[in-house]
């Protein structure tokens, strides 16, 4: 006989990251996956070098977070993310969780902490790349599932 969930948690997990939140009003395109070691769900991408083609945020302009998506196949050694020369979906408008990389602010600007895959709200130039035109939604410490949103409103 199968077993059962017998145990419950005081609440439901929050959400996941890359994850969305809302779809208050919410834009994704699909772009296939350069990046070798693909892009982990919620991080942040840019356009590609080839035509379609996305990549990991670094020097390039800011595309769109990269959106979970169960059906994508898994990949022991890469858990969460979109594999190299995989279609995925990234969000170019919307509201996303994603994680804390240090305490944040409702209000506070995005950055990205290359370093860690997390995100933060202070700027540390090349090393933290701003996600242009968002802000966190809500409070939450280093390690938390925030939600963030995406070219929907100003600073709060």
């Amino acid at each position: 006989m199968a077993t059962y969930q017998t145990t419950y948690g005081a609440a439901p997990a929050k959400g996941l990251a890359g994850q969305i939140a809302s779809e208050e009003k919410c834009n994704k395109v699909s772009r296939t996956v350069e990046t070798a070691a693909g892009i982990k769900f919620g991080a942040p991408a840019q356009r590609g070098t080839g035509d379609h083609g996305v990549a990991i945020l670094s020097t390039g302009d800011f595309l769109g977070l990269a959106v979970l998506n169960p059906a994508v196949p898994a990949d022991a050694s890469n858990p969460d993310a979109y594999p190299q020369y995989f279609t995925g979906a990234f969000m170019t408008m919307g509201t996303m969780y994603v994680t804390a990389g240090a305490t944040v602010a409702a209000g506070d600007p995005v950055y990205y902490v290359t370093a860690t895959g997390r995100y933060t709200n202070t700027d540390n130039s090349a090393a933290n790349p701003a996600i242009p035109d968002a802000f966190f939604e809500e409070a939450g410490a280093d390690g938390a599932i925030v939600q963030i949103s995406l070219g929907l409103r100003h600073q709060a």
